[in-house]
């Protein structure tokens, strides 16, 4: 692997992680903001299988989208590698958040609950779902900043 090849893989790793930044400010801001409108089906008790908050998820998509055709029309790494990133992020939300998270479509809340990271992961956006603020993330659960709750073991 040439010292490129790193440049770029990094690059998407980048996208990847600051898309987690991304999304907080996103759904801090925007979402519980002035586009409460689209996103609050989400915070209905139970979620189905289609939401208007969903159109978020596609706005990122034809970001993605537009990316990856800069990078290869053009012949543009760098495009390509935030393309690539973006999208990896926007793959692992539809896992982790969708089907871990809200048991949507796979309805893989109950194995989640069985997996420490998936579960902390559940219990600090179940604390966002209760108060309806804080606890803005969607992949990460950051000490410090997302409240975790006591688990009685």
């Amino acid at each position: 692997m040439s010292v490129l090849d790193i440049q770029f893989v990094g690059l998407a790793l980048l996208m990847f992680f600051s898309m987690e930044i991304i999304a907080r400010l996103m759904h801090k801001y925007v979402m519980h903001g002035f586009m409460w409108s689209v996103h609050e089906d989400h915070h209905k008790e139970r979620q189905a299988e289609l939401e208007k908050n969903d159109l978020f998820g596609l706005l990122f998509a034809g970001v993605a989208i537009l990316l990856l055709a800069e990078g290869i029309l053009n012949h543009d790494l760098y495009y390509l590698s935030l393309a690539i990133g973006m999208t990896m992020y926007g793959a692992a939300y539809f896992v982790v958040h969708d089907m871990i998270i809200h048991d949507r479509h796979l309805h893989l809340r109950s194995w989640g609950m069985r997996h420490r990271p998936f579960r902390d992961l559940i219990l600090v956006h179940d604390v966002h779902h209760a108060e309806g603020e804080g606890n803005w993330g969607f992949l990460f659960v950051i000490k410090g900043v997302d409240k975790v709750p006591k688990v009685k073991s």
